[in-house]
Parts: structure tokens; sequence; C-alpha cells
């Protein structure tokens, strides 16, 4: 039994954990369309397909191409601006490239704005709702300024050509191109050489190396066994030397007399 306090203390945990739901990955699949009932008698040939239609609008997220301004309320649209689109693709061509049309909704006062593309130019062309603030301006020439472009054009053309018979009929000029090819041949062989020499070079300093270190071990094992007391088995030298006794003379000349 509780007592009325941790009745009230064990309803506002429960309270709280209600808020605070935390969905297992089990519940988050259950909510998911995955699982679907089909009737014994359903015919998937019966059923009509959805007709597409040509004319109808994607929406695409997109941002403004140049800068315009509304017509019906004047409000400034930058380019690079991004609004949320419809696309369309038109009946239209320009050397078999469709052409799409764009719509747009104004910031300010909710106007439709559309425009098209322009494969022919690369670029836009504006179409209702919004004006452009810059218009492309290209520069036009003239006759007089095309004719001039045109006669430096045939000077320039006629003095390379001078040129070019020139160098055919020099004979300079051919020795000095194989006199160039010459050189270049050279320098590669040169070059050659020296790589040749580098890698001759690296090898011997090896060498030597290698066989510095074999005489440093080999002396260094010498060294050792020279530096080796030797393991013979020694006789202990005796302090006092022992000699033999001599034998006693015997005269035999006094025994006689």
């Amino acid at each position: 039994m509780y007592s009325r306090y941790q009745k009230k203390k064990k309803e506002k945990f429960v309270d709280k954990k209600k808020k605070k739901k935390v969905f297992s990955s089990s519940s988050m699949s259950e909510r998911k369309a995955i699982n679907k009932w089909y009737p014994p008698d359903y015919d998937p040939s019966k059923v009509p397909k959805r007709k597409k239609n040509a004319s109808s609008t994607i929406k695409i997220r997109m941002m403004a191409p140049y800068s315009m301004r509304c017509l019906k309320c004047d409000e400034y649209i930058g380019a690079r601006r991004s609004f949320n689109a419809r696309k369309e693709i038109t009946n239209e061509k320009y050397l078999n490239i469709k052409i799409i049309r764009f719509y747009i909704s104004c910031p300010g006062c909710n106007n439709t704005i559309t425009f098209k593309t322009d494969p022919k130019n690369a670029g836009y062309t504006p179409e209702e709702g919004a004006v452009r603030n810059y218009e492309k301006t290209t520069k036009k020439e003239s006759e007089d300024d095309l004719l001039a472009r045109l006669e430096k054009e045939e000077q320039e053309d006629k003095k390379y050509q001078l040129l070019k018979s020139k160098r055919k009929n020099n004979p300079f000029w051919n020795e000095q191109t194989v006199g160039m090819e010459n050189l270049e041949k050279r320098l590669q062989e040169q070059h050659k050489q020296q790589l040749l020499n580098e890698q001759l070079e690296a090898i011997q300093t090896k060498a030597s190396i290698d066989k510095d270190k074999l005489e440093e071990k080999a002396r260094e094992k010498l060294q050792v066994k020279i530096n080796r007391p030797t393991t013979k088995h020694r006789l202990p030298i005796p302090t006092t030397i022992k000699l033999p006794k001599k034998p006693k003379l015997v005269n035999y000349s006094s025994d006689s007399d």
C-alpha cells in the first residue's frame, strides 16, 4: 500500500515518461506501408494505368537566372535568389533542343512570373510578371568596322604566307632545324649518361659501406677470441719441491785391510 504522497509522486513520474516517448525501430517500421494486402482475386492487368500529361509541371528548387523587377509591386528580385519553382516542357524547339518554361512567385505580392530558356543566345527570355533590370547589349559592327577587320585579317594572312615561303626557300632555316634536333638528341644522351653514372656511384658507395661493416665485424670476432681465457687443465704448481734422495756410497777398502 502506498501513502497519498507516494501515489502522487508515482503519477507524476508516469506522466513524465508518457511525454518523453522513445520510438523503437520496430514501431517505426510498422508505420511504413511496406506489407500491403492483396485480395486473392487481384489482377494487375485490369488496373488502369495512369496517363502521363505532357504539359504537366514539375516542382523544382531553382535560382533566379537574372535580376528582375515585378510589374505588380515593383519588388526587386536579385540574380541567384532561390525559389520554389515549377518547370514545364513546351512544344517549342530550337535545333531539336526543347524550350522549357519556369514559373516563380514574387516574394512581395505572390505574383506569378514566367520565363523561358533561350538556347539560341544561351540564356533566358522573360515572358510575364517581371522585366529584366539590365538588358543584354551586344555591340553591333557597322559596315566600315567589318571592312576594316576583314582588310586587317587579309594583310596578316599575306604576311604569314610570305614568311612561310621564305623559310621554305632559305637553306639556313633547314640547317638550323637540323642543328636544333641534334642538340636535343645530345642533351638527352648526356642526361641518360648522367643518370647511369649516378646509379653506379650509388652502388659503389653501398658496396664500400658493406665491405667496411664486414671488416669491422671480423676484427671484433678476432678481438673476442684473443681476449677469451683458455679452458685447458693446468697442473697446480707445488710450493715445496721434493728432491730424490742420493744413494749412500760404501767404502770397501777399509774392510779388506
